[in-house]
């Protein structure tokens, strides 16, 4: 029986003792195609050859999930200057006296700096996403 093994789109004829094992031929591609260790490995028979598909499963690439976790991790809620102000557009200035103005100012402070914080990490997410390699899928997905 010969051996070849497809991957990657190339076709390498193998001896019978690397194509007869899955783990073997895991083995034997690892030093040329790391991802070959996960990989999913089919076999077709056809006029006396066996030929071993090997497909790279898909994994978490590049700064993709060093991205994304970070996003995961990220506390949510409304960014506090927004909400600062939300809560002033109610007719509230009319009720308050100059001393509880005044005492605002600290509030109002806090919230911008918070809130430009915050805008700032957003932006800093954005960005790294945006630089984020992509990666090919492993196979077609239906229906495209």
């Amino acid at each position: 029986m010969n051996y070849q093994i497809v991957i990657e789109g190339q076709t390498i004829p193998i001896p019978e003792e690397i194509g007869k094992d899955d783990e073997i031929v895991r083995k034997t591609l690892a030093p040329f195609y790391p991802d070959a260790a996960n990989a999913m490995i089919t076999r077709t028979e056809k006029d006396d050859v066996t030929t071993v598909n090997v497909v790279k499963r898909a994994g978490t690439k590049g700064n993709y999930a060093k991205a994304l976790g970070s996003l995961q991790n990220c506390q949510g809620g409304e960014n506090p200057a927004i909400a600062l102000y939300r809560e002033f557009q109610v007719d509230v200035w009319e009720e308050l006296g100059p001393e509880e103005l005044l005492a605002l100012d600290g509030r109002i402070e806090t919230a911008l700096v918070e809130g430009a914080e915050q805008a700032a990490a957003v932006d800093n997410a954005k960005k790294r996403l945006a630089e984020t390699r992509p990666v090919a899928a492993p196979a077609i997905v239906l229906g495209f």
